[in-house]
């Protein structure tokens, strides 16, 4: 699990640097200060409360015209 946990940790990193700089980059442009937790909130998010069976009801929903 060490493997996994390290590049878990890596791959946060990257992405609160990366929001780090966007933020600042998009602070310079807009009348309301952006912050990085507010790009970071749709990759930190959990998918809790779906199921599996809820998620082929809406899949088969969606493509049912094309099978």
């Amino acid at each position: 699990m060490q493997l996994w946990e390290g590049y878990q940790w890596r791959k946060k990193d990257s992405e609160d640097t990366m929001a780090y700089f966007a933020a600042c980059q998009m602070s310079v442009h807009t009348k309301k200060p952006v912050e990085p937790r507010e790009l970071l909130k749709p990759l930190r998010q959990t998918l809790e409360g779906k199921s599996k069976k809820e998620d082929e009801e809406y899949l088969k929903g969606v493509f049912k015209e094309s099978v």
